[in-house]
This record gives C-alpha cells, structure tokens and sequence, in this order.
C-alpha cells in the first residue's frame, strides 16, 4: 500500500511539474533582444514576457533595455509611448502562453509621424521637481493625451536625483504610465494625464 501511494505521489508530481509553463530568461542594454536558457517558472505563472524599452534623445543613439521572464500574474501586453522636449521612450510587453514562446525578438510597431491636432506643453527638467514651461508640443500619432510627470530617482549607491517632464502620451489615463525600471522611483510627486490643449 506504501509503494502505491508513493508511486502516485511520483506520478501526480510529474504530472502536476509538467504543467508548468517553460520561459526564455535574460535581460540586456545592447539592443531590443537578448537570448537566455529555458527556465520552468513556478506552477501559479500561466504565461512568458518580452519587455522591451526605447528611450532616445535628439542627436543621441537610442539607449536599449530588454528583459524575458516569467510573467506576472494578470501580465498583458502593452504599448506605451511619451514624447517630451527633445526625448522619446517607448516600452512594449508581450505576453505569450506556450513553452519558449518568448524566444526571438520583439520589435516596435512603426511609430506614427502624422500630427493629430493634440498640442501640449513640454519640458524635460533635471534636478527639480516642477516644469513650468510656455513651450508646446504638437502631439503624433495614437499620442493624443498630455503627460506631467515629477519624481525622485534613486539608483543603487547614487545620491537621489529629481526630475520633471511634460509631454505628448498614448496613455488615456494615470494608471497606464509605464514607469521603467519601477524599482528606481523613490517618490512620485506629481503624476498626470490630461486632455491636450
């Protein structure tokens, strides 16, 4: 009787450890892809995620971050972009449901230049928590709400340093600002989303 039950423990462990999705894992700066080993995720995660981030600024190259992983529960995907003063981010996540299914790049869709008629103020301000500004932007693309964002950042060791931007964004309300990497933000002061002007 001891050996039946100990072979359907077996069995049901084996059955119940092969249900678990299997995930790409790997993060890099040198591009939008990155290639890593397949990881079996914990047995509550349903699905694997490519996050994908683009900030550039005018007459700079693009600056790169990629991460596949795991999903969170309740990951969906996503495609978030902001443009201020001279800067340009966009982060896309893509949740996938089948066994390596994030193995491969993940590229932008192509961004819509045609202006929408949105104007918002703009600025980019480092080392303040405010960013008054009489300078407008003239939004683009699927970019048709204003965005004015202040926080403290803080990175590893580093002092804190502050910041302040205002802008063009897709995001339709406050909960949909994308803020990457998350773990950098010590204190958001002001974060609105707002009709354009």
């Amino acid at each position: 009787m001891k050996a039946l039950l100990a072979s359907i423990s077996i069995l049901f462990a084996f059955i119940s450890g092969g249900n678990a999705i299997e995930c790409e894992v790997c993060s890099g700066q040198a591009s939008t892809d990155c290639s890593g080993e397949l990881v079996t995720c914990d047995q509550t995660v349903e699905s694997c995620q490519t996050a994908i981030t683009d900030m550039t600024f005018e007459g700079l190259d693009p600056m790169y971050v990629v991460s596949k992983n795991c999903s969170d529960v309740g990951a969906k995907n996503i495609l978030y972009r902001l443009a201020a003063k001279d800067v340009f981010y966009q982060q896309r996540v893509e949740v996938c449901q089948t066994n390596g299914c994030n193995k491969g790049p993940l590229q932008f869709p192509p961004k819509n230049t045609t202006l929408n008629g949105v104007k918002c103020p703009t600025c980019v301000v480092d080392g303040e928590l405010s960013c008054e500004t009489t300078e407008v932007l003239e939004c683009v693309g699927e970019m048709t709400n204003c965005l004015y964002f202040a926080a403290t950042f803080r990175n590893a060791a580093a002092p804190p340093m502050q910041a302040a931007y205002r802008g063009c964004t897709n995001a339709k309300f406050a909960e949909q600002v994308l803020i990457s990497p998350a773990y950098t933000v010590q204190d958001v002061v002001t974060l609105i989303v707002s009709k354009g002007v």
